[in-house]
């Protein structure tokens, strides 16, 4: 019976050893974990941090990193290190750097992405919608419903590829318009007349694609005359954005002698640099009168403002909505505005 109990109680110790070497090996791969995700947090916060008050996208090679690092991003990373920050309590100047800052991060990011109602557009006023319909990945059918729903003058699309680059597709879907196949997967329906398209690309030597493609698209609409610019820039995060703007600015100067709204899926966020040079030329809708938030991409937890709509000084905002869909990865532009006689 001695020999049993010594047996039995060797056997326990020897469990709860093993149970205490899995408890502490859990214990430094948390530990571990935590100090990690700290760290990036750290690093990820700290570089965006520092683009986003110094040279933002002006530098080729740093402009992804940029695009990467939205405020919501930043953000995050802020909570977490501040949150490590009051958990340990050592610099008390440093963990009031971190809130002061992570706070001025949180106003100005909801300063600038929710905008509250504005006054219903007059009577006279004009709809417009923009929208990336994604390459029909989830149904052309149902987007064309939404069109439709949207009761819009003039309705722009890029990103209509397959059967949506034929008229005949949306105007048995969307009765009353007429419609026009542009090319690069790109679609105008009017209730109203098409006149004239002008296709032009933006290309670069270093790059074997074009990296913007653009139509200029004159319309009347209930006899007024107007100009839609319809771009599309290229996706790719690492591909400077200057020319295709260059080329956007030189735009705006040459056709404003008419009523001009600038379209564009600019795979670019609406506070880049580039897009800084517009405001001297263009009005955004948003910004102008916009009602609700903000960003556009991607629809299920929006971070960036990709898709935008812009007018000249012959055009007057009234209401700029951002719409909610699962028919694309990016949501629409509507916007009502009026145009001066």
């Amino acid at each position: 019976m001695a020999g049993g109990e010594g047996i039995f109680v060797t056997s326990k110790k020897s469990d709860d050893d093993k149970t205490d070497q899995r408890v502490s090996r859990f214990s430094r791969w948390r530990a571990f974990a935590v100090r990690s995700t700290v760290s990036a947090a750290s690093v990820v916060w700290g570089v965006g941090t520092l683009l986003w008050v110094t040279v933002q996208d002006a530098v080729p090679f740093l402009s992804g990193v940029y695009y990467a690092l939205p405020l919501p991003i930043l953000i995050s990373a802020g909570v977490i290190v501040s949150a490590a920050c009051l958990r340990r309590m050592k610099d008390c100047r440093v963990t009031a750097a971190c809130l002061l800052l992570l706070e001025m991060q949180i106003i100005v990011w909801g300063g600038q992405v929710f905008s509250g109602s504005v006054d219903d557009p007059p009577a006279d006023a004009y709809r417009f919608v923009f929208w990336n319909v994604c390459r029909g990945n989830f149904g052309y059918d149902a987007a064309a419903r939404e069109l439709a729903d949207s009761d819009a003058d003039v309705i722009a699309l890029v990103e209509a590829t397959e059967q949506a680059e034929y008229p005949d597709f949306w105007t048995s879907r969307i009765p009353g318009y007429s419609a026009k196949r542009l090319g690069s997967g790109m679609m105008i329906l009017c209730r109203g007349e098409i006149l004239d398209v002008q296709p032009g690309n933006v290309t670069v030597p270093e790059e074997p694609e074009a990296v913007c493609r653009y139509r200029i698209i004159s319309l009347k609409v209930d006899g007024v005359l107007m100009r839609i610019l319809l771009m599309d820039v290229k996706s790719h995060p690492l591909m400077f954005r200057k020319p295709a703007f260059e080329r956007l600015a030189e735009l705006a100067d040459e056709l404003s002698d008419q009523p001009l709204i600038v379209a564009a899926d600019f795979n670019t966020p609406i506070n880049s640099v580039w897009v800084d040079q517009l405001r001297s030329r263009l009005t955004n809708s948003f910004e102008e009168a916009g009602e609700g938030y903000r960003e556009t991409w991607p629809t299920l937890l929006p971070v960036l403002c990709l898709d935008q709509v812009w007018g000249n000084d012959r055009v007057t905002w009234h209401r700029s909505r951002h719409g909610w869909s699962i028919r694309s990865d990016h949501r629409s532009v509507t916007t009502e505005f009026r145009i001066a006689q």
